[in-house]
């Protein structure tokens, strides 16, 4: 009999504005949330209901090791909110003793008040989405908080770390924002040392389709680091950080000693997780499964899964691998790397399919390993820190590529 997941996955859709980088499934609900707060909207009570009801609609469950409350904007939510989500966890499914629970943090909708309303409701990390310390940054990318904003929330995070009120948080930054340069992302980085978060998560800017920014860059008008600019910083952030005690445990994210993001390496190390609520992926059995992304269209997917049946990717019937490539994607994307050879084993290949395949794997990696971008110990692969690792996306690539080869 396969264990249901351990992790859950819950999506709060709701922000004041599109930041201009964003393509995440959220509901905009202006600057009126600020005199309404979460527990006083319509619209987010609403939407609170649907997401109970998905939520007590699952069959087979175990008690929860990691609950990640993300968005959107969680922060939105009013701390009373928070607790009688997080009560429903704990009754219905349990919540292990020393569970991880995550919930991202805005800086402009977070105050000192909310940040101990939302610990007393159980939560025990929680990830700042700073993304810069520079207000020409910050008002360039969309964002509503200002630098003091970051400054405060930092603050606060600190001291509540520093007496035993939480166990960790962690701080995000997105590399190579418009109007960022080396000299204003070295000061971002110096001054996220001097808060000395327990984790930090480095995203590089990924310009996507539908965004304030692509339609920025088909006009002309988005100034970006060109790709040696990009290098430098990237190059400068695994100095910087290294310098200062954090290990670079995955692509984007750092850590000090012990704080590791418990939630997202069930993500990387392909295990089963549940997903909850408008635009959030799932995937308890080997099947990943996104729910609608519109929030009328997943408040009628809801009513169809409780009125009817639930869809066959949350449903106990049997376990389903994950394909090889995307094995061998996710393990790269750690520190440790990926042993291809016992992958190739766990596939059920001989000695002579797997010799062959191998051959015609490092072949397709040549270049990489020549440049010293992916190494090797044995039958493990892993990416170089941090030319390889910044590098990750052709190496991981021409490993697709491989893939669809032999198939």
């Amino acid at each position: 009999m396969f264990k249901p997941p351990r992790s859950a996955y819950v999506h709060i859709p709701f922000c004041h504005r599109r930041c201009f980088y964003c393509d995440f499934s959220i509901v905009p609900l202006g600057d009126e949330v600020d005199s309404l707060k979460g527990n006083k909207s319509e619209v987010i009570n609403d939407y609170l209901c649907f997401l109970k009801k998905e939520i007590l609609s699952i069959k087979h469950k175990s008690p929860l090791s990691t609950i990640y409350i993300g968005g959107g904007t969680p922060s939105i939510l009013d701390p009373t909110q928070m607790a009688d989500l997080i009560s429903i966890f704990q009754s219905h499914y349990g919540i292990d003793y020393g569970a991880e629970l995550t919930m991202e943090v805005d800086p402009a909708s977070f105050e000192e008040k909310d940040l101990y309303g939302f610990i007393n409701a159980g939560i025990n990390r929680f990830s700042l989405g700073a993304q810069s310390f520079n207000n020409q940054v910050l008002i360039e990318a969309g964002r509503r908080h200002t630098s003091k904003d970051v400054e405060d929330s930092c603050n606060w995070l600190k001291k509540a770390k520093k007496e035993n009120h939480i166990k960790s948080w962690s701080l995000d930054l997105i590399q190579n924002l418009p109007k960022s340069n080396l000299l204003t992302w070295q000061k971002d980085l110096e001054k996220t040392i001097d808060f000395c978060p327990p984790h930090i998560s480095i995203y590089d800017l990924n310009v996507e389709e539908g965004t304030i920014f692509q339609k920025l860059q088909d006009l002309g008008k988005l100034p970006l680091p060109n790709q040696d600019e990009s290098f430098e910083n990237s190059q400068l952030t695994s100095k910087i950080l290294n310098d200062s005690g954090y290990l670079r445990y995955e692509i984007s994210n750092y850590s000090l000693p012990g704080h590791q993001s418990r939630h997202n390496r069930v993500y990387w190390r392909g295990l089963g997780w549940w997903g909850f609520g408008q635009g959030s992926t799932s995937s308890p059995w080997g099947v990943r499964f996104s729910r609608p992304k519109n929030i009328h269209e997943y408040k009628t997917w809801v009513i169809d899964q409780c009125s009817k049946k639930l869809d066959k990717s949350l449903l106990l019937n049997s376990k389903i691998k994950l394909d090889l490539d995307e094995k061998i994607m996710l393990g790269l994307r750690t520190k440790e790397g990926v042993n291809i050879k016992k992958l190739f084993f766990e596939e059920g290949w001989n000695e002579d399919d797997s010799k062959k395949f191998m051959a015609k794997l490092l072949k397709s990696w040549q270049k990489y390993r020549e440049y010293e971008l992916l190494l090797n110990e044995g039958d493990r692969f892993f990416l170089s820190d941090p030319k390889g690792m910044e590098l990750s996306n052709q190496i991981i690539i021409a490993m697709f590529e491989w893939w669809d080869q032999i198939n």
